[in-house]
């Protein structure tokens, strides 16, 4: 199945400016992390006929099977990072980006990072252009990136490389709008809510189809028919279900069939959630 969210073609057409001129194009990177951002990355880059010089990875082999893909040197130590690249990207758990930026062995020309959480800042120490390149899209390694939208999300250290960096972002997405810290983590918060947490309750959904010995691939017609209608109207007017019509027997049925306790006050939490908006 594809589940898809509507999103309009962001595509920022940039004009012939001085940073043209000031900076080369970005035409090779180095790529930090061989997480499942990072295999995206790998993936555009080489689509945009980008070089991808070296990938770092704690664990040698998992890097190597990346950096098959696109011909980069796999190195799993930081002494050995290469100063070849245009652009080293940094693709890493929020919280090991301190001690990995710390390894760096010299000043880059230009670095990003990729989270949805992280100050660009922390990029700082190592090179005078920093900024970020955030994908909001939940991305598995194992997915067909073809099929896949990936909006971009672009922040710079200053006014001329958020610029470059903009340019730089069309090569790889359709979708890529501008957009500062405190903008970024907002929707990164709202998409842990939208897809993170919709995806928890996915997986309570198939555990009780699955203990009732009920094909959960039931729920996939509903699943897409749900995100459908958010192409036309606002979650709110998309609502159904027992809370939305205020069907307080049904849920008191609902809850009495919830036997795990934290379950069941996820259920009465979110029953009160939506009846609180549909009140609004």
């Amino acid at each position: 199945m594809s589940i898809t969210f509507p999103l309009p073609n962001n595509k920022i057409e940039m004009a012939a400016t001085t940073y043209n001129v000031l900076f080369p194009e970005i035409e090779s990177a180095t790529i930090i992390g061989t997480g499942n951002v990072a295999n995206w990355f790998v993936y555009a880059l080489k689509k945009a006929k980008i070089q991808i010089n070296q990938i770092y990875g704690r664990h040698l082999n998992k890097c190597k099977i990346l950096a098959e893909k696109c011909g980069a040197e796999a190195i799993d130590d930081l002494s050995k990072l290469k100063k070849n690249s245009n652009l080293y990207i940094f693709s890493v758990n929020d919280d090991g980006y301190k001690d990995v930026v710390a390894q760096i062995p010299f000043e880059l020309p230009m670095a990003v990072l990729t989270a949805g959480s992280v100050s660009q800042c922390v990029l700082a120490p190592i090179t005078p252009r920093y900024g970020t390149i955030y994908p909001c899209q939940t991305i598995s390694s194992t997915m067909d990136f073809s099929q896949v939208e990936v909006p971009l999300c672009i922040e710079g250290c200053d006014e001329q490389f958020e610029n470059q960096l903009l340019h730089f972002a069309n090569n790889l997405s359709d979708t890529v709008v501008r957009m500062n810290e405190q903008q970024r983590q907002q929707l990164h918060l709202a998409a842990v809510f939208a897809c993170n947490f919709g995806n928890a309750l996915n997986g309570v959904s198939f555990d009780i189809l699955k203990n009732a010995n009920i094909n959960p691939q039931l729920l996939l017609p509903l699943l897409q028919n749900t995100l459908n209608k958010l192409k036309t109207m606002t979650p709110k007017d998309a609502q159904t279900g027992p809370a939305a019509r205020g069907d307080k027997n049904v849920i008191a049925k609902h809850l009495g069939m919830i036997e795990d306790e934290k379950l069941r006050e996820v259920y009465r939490l979110m029953s009160e959630i939506i009846q609180e908006n549909q009140n609004k």
